[in-house]
């Protein structure tokens, strides 16, 4: 038999629906049907893009090299499937959000200059710090945006800064001709001391490009105005990749104090630009995998702040210790602390909603750094006798900058490494932040350092501060100035009176470090770290303690004790296994993290919010976020626009059904495909629907004693708040006056009218959960503004034991919940039924906020009782 040609009786109903809603929408609408398809395609690509983002997860994001023509393969198959994801979205919106194509082609452009070093790029040479988005980090370097963030996000006390470019660096280069310099001098030449000597001189007696020394100047301007004409600048180092994965801790000049003048910047921009070919940071370069010329230099102008005290934050005490912060604290200037050429205090904080300072060890601070009197540059001076044990930091002082720090923390979401200054005034300016390269507790390492077997003689115990943990041995090398770094022997313990960043040099080659002064908060902290080098600062007179040639064992553990043997403890270091970051270490390691930095993270969280904006997309996981909830806002509004049309049509087409179920409410149905069974006819019972999310919702709504029959009496103020709010609430849904149920197999678009309340809920609930959403709304009440605040509190508090991401607006609630399974979607959509008939009853019962917390525990135990 032929199949029937004659049209489905729903395609009648859709087409009298889409006539209807032209008419009244201009000629713009889309039926239901075709809408919900639309739903669904953009479903179906953003699950493909999903899928491609979670391969490159496991594969780029774990601890193995992929080639590169893996990540191009699989990025050029996510970009596709991106391209279709915002096809389908634009149709299901009508292109309402143009600017997410924007989005992705800047982050397209931010990964393939990273792939295949093409792509658009920044023509802006100086910017200031508040005109820096997120998509010109790679152009500014990590100071300069980690500083723009903390102003322009966050909203804290930074100096008044500007950023000269990586595209103002390539300028340079070009505009003097050391772009083939370097090319020529190749990595094999890149330890060559004389070429690095010849490069670093050609960089210093460069000439600024025109448009660049017009930028400049500019800025120079601004910042005079801004800062009065008497300003100084810290010109510092902020690399492409600087603060990145690997902090380049002190490895680049910062020229402090110089006048706010042109030819001053200039001439310390040349010196920062040419500290990139200081054999010192070219080591550093090649230890992480860096070619020469890789690294590509930004340059960060903040304005000095007198400061009065200058100091570090540790976020994180240590890997097994996230619950403390350290600060550390010396008077002057920053590079006291930084650069470990004083023993500074430091300040012990734990972590929580009331920080609470727990530990304070005053150090002796006999040094401290100042501004050159006679030019740009600093001095460092004997500190006032009447300082040096005195506290740099009153107890509100540490606890204020403890909570300013974990605002940091919690908007970065791990622990972070963060230069501060007090001004004379008290008043604290964020210098920099980056993330804190804590050393990982590995499971060989002891809790404490216990001795060996071996009875070898103690020669120190628990003197220092540990800084990275570990256990090693070799022979002592007492450093005695900065230029013997080049008789270090391999393997040897380096002793030294101060730590220092020139360290780098032999860092990746000695066994460990131990200092007499030192922060676990200075530069070379951070880099022995990030080597893995055991190391111990602080100790007081290891140098006078030890000697040079003698053979030593180490033993620092992750709880912060230290022991130094006589001799080799063959069998304590046979069993510690030290763990090596060499992939970590390799180039196109760091570039797949760089990759997924730009695909995975996800920023935009809480659809309720006003940031929830395409504008604020960062990331595709981002974009594919928003599509979600704006895809099922775009559905919602269409089933209840198109809900209206229903009434209209409803006794003269029999696809429009009722639903036939036991609760005192009259409710319409129409099936989008597989929401009823096939033999259902014009009215449909409940073991007749075959819609997931609709079965659930009523089951919850005929739950045994939710629903109560007797009448519940209208305090005299609510009977009158009912008598004016009548015609308000009438108009309050586009589906007022009656019940819909919109639905398929997976989906349910549900409009509900009880009495004065009024409730909308749409929900998809298919196999795949990151597909899954509720969409709840509720509005009305014929009681008081109080009993409706009540109503809402008593709900809320409900919802969100049920993970609802919740926003209430005068009577008006609003929760949203995605990425959920179906069996655990069904259970909470029967919770959301019991509530919905719940609430109609309780206009008599709220009178305080007491009796609304009442009320919503013992709907949580199972009792819905309304009788108080």
């Amino acid at each position: 038999m032929a199949p029937s040609s004659s049209p489905h009786p729903l395609q009648k109903i859709f087409r009298r629906l889409r006539s209807l809603w032209r008419s009244a929408t201009g000629g713009r609408a889309v039926e239901l049907p075709v809408l919900f398809a639309r739903f669904q395609a953009v479903l179906a690509a953003k699950n493909r893009a999903l899928e491609i983002i979670t391969d490159m997860g496991e594969k780029l994001g774990g601890d193995y090299l992929f080639d590169i023509n893996y990540t191009q393969s699989a990025y050029a198959s996510l970009f596709e499937a991106m391209e279709e994801s915002i096809s389908a979205f634009a149709k299901l919106t009508d292109n309402r959000y143009p600017e997410l194509a924007e989005v992705l082609a800047r982050i397209d452009g931010l990964i393939r200059r990273m792939l295949t070093s093409t792509g658009p790029g920044s023509n802006k040479l100086v910017l200031f710090h508040g005109d820096i988005t997120w998509d010109l980090a790679g152009e500014v370097g990590g100071k300069n945006y980690q500083l723009a963030v903390l102003h322009n996000e966050l909203k804290l006390r930074v100096p008044p800064a500007f950023a000269i470019s990586t595209a103002a660096f390539d300028e340079y280069l070009q505009h003097n001709g050391l772009t083939g310099q370097l090319a020529d001098m190749g990595d094999e030449a890149a330890g060559g001391e004389a070429a690095l000597a010849a490069m670093r001189r050609a960089v210093l007696a460069g000439s600024l490009p025109p448009d660049f020394a017009k930028a400049l100047a500019a800025a120079v301007r601004k910042m005079r105005s801004r800062c009065g004409r008497h300003c100084r600048l810290a010109v510092r180092s902020s690399a492409d990749e600087e603060d990145g994965f690997f902090s380049f801790a002190g490895q680049f000049e910062s020229i402090l104090n110089v006048e706010c003048t042109e030819s001053a910047v200039a001439a310390a921009y040349r010196q920062v630009v040419a500290s990139l070919f200081q054999p010192d940071a070219v080591a550093y370069q090649r230890h992480l995998g860096y070619g020469l010329g890789r690294v590509k230099m930004a340059v960060a102008c903040v304005a000095m702040i007198e400061a009065e005290v200058s100091g570090v934050v540790y976020t994180a005490a240590a890997a097994n210790d996230q619950d403390t912060l350290l600060i550390s604290a010396a008077w002057g200037l920053g590079p006291g602390v930084v650069d470990g050429l004083t023993d500074a205090d430091l300040y012990t904080v734990r972590k929580g909603e009331n920080p609470e300072l727990i530990n304070v060890r005053v150090g002796r601070k006999e040094l401290m750094v100042v501004r050159s009197e006679g030019g740009e540059g600093t001095t460092t001076v004997a500190t006032p006798e009447e300082l040096r044990s005195k506290s740099c930091l009153s107890e509100s002082q540490v606890l204020e900058l403890a909570r300013q720090a974990m605002t940091i923390e919690a908007f970065y979401k791990s622990p972070q490494d963060i230069e501060w200054a007090l001004d004379g005034q008290g008043r604290c300016y964020f210098l920099q932040t980056r993330g804190l390269r804590l050393g990982e507790v590995e499971d060989s390492a002891p809790a404490a350092a216990p001795l060996p077997p071996e009875d070898l003689p103690v020669l120190m115990r628990n003197r220092g501060t540990v800084v990275q943990h570990g256990a090693t041995a070799g022979r002592v090398f007492i450093l005695q100035h900065v230029d013997d770094l080049d008789r270090v022997p391999r393997g040897s313990i380096l002793v030294a009176r101060h730590d220092s960043p020139h360290f780098v040099r032999v860092i990746p080659f000695v066994n460990a470090i131990i200092t007499d002064l030192g922060t676990p908060t200075s530069h070379m902290a951070s880099i022995c770290r990030e080597f893995a080098i055991p190391t111990v600062v602080n100790t007081g007179d290891a140098t006078t303690v030890l000697t040079a040639g003698q053979e030593v064992t180490l033993v620092a553990d992750s709880g912060g004790d230290c022991t130094v043997l006589q001799g080799v403890a063959h069998e304590l270091l046979r069993r510690q296994r030290r763990g090596a970051a060499n992939m970590r270490e390799v180039y196109e390691y760091r570039r797949q993290k760089y990759i997924m930095r730009y695909i995975a993270p996800l920023n935009l969280v809480n659809p309720l919010e006003e940031e929830f904006t395409a504008r604020r997309c960062r990331t595709f996981n981002d974009m594919i976020r928003f599509m979600h909830e704006m895809s099922v806002q775009a559905l919602v509004e269409g089933a209840v626009r198109q809900g209206n049309g229903l009434l209209k049509l409803f006794g003269r087409q029999r696809a429009v059904r009722r639903l036939k179920i036991d609760l005192p409410l009259k409710m319409l149905l129409v099936d989008l495909g597989g929401g009823v069974a096939k033999e259902a006819g014009a009215e449909v019972t409940f073991d007749e629907l075959t819609s997931v999310p609709l079965r659930a919702v009523l089951q919850g709504m005929m739950h045994p004693g939710v629903w109560h029959e007797e009448g519940v009496a209208l305090r005299g103020r609510d009977l009158m708040a009912s008598m004016t709010r009548a015609a308000d609430l009438s108009n309050a849904g586009a589906t007022a006056g009656y019940n819909v149920a919109v639905v398929s197999r997976e989906y349910v678009n549900l409009s509900l009218r009880f009495g004065y309340h009024f409730s909308m809920l749409d929900c998809y609930c298919g196999d795949r959960p990151r597909n899954n959403h509720i969409f709840f709304r509720f509005v009305g009440g014929a009681a008081s503004i109080t009993s409706r605040s009540l109503r809402l509190r008593l709900m809320a508090t409900v919802l969100a034991e049920y993970d609802y991401v919740l926003k209430i607006t005068g009577d008006l609630l609003v929760a949203r919940l995605s990425n959920i399974g179906p069996d655990e979607i069904c259970r909470i959509l029967d919770q959301t039924g019991r509530l919905s008939v719940y609430v109609k009853q309780l206009d008599a019962q709220l009178d305080s906020e007491e009796s609304a917390d009442r009320l919503a525990r013992e709907f949580l135990r199972g009792n819905y009782t309304i009788q108080p």
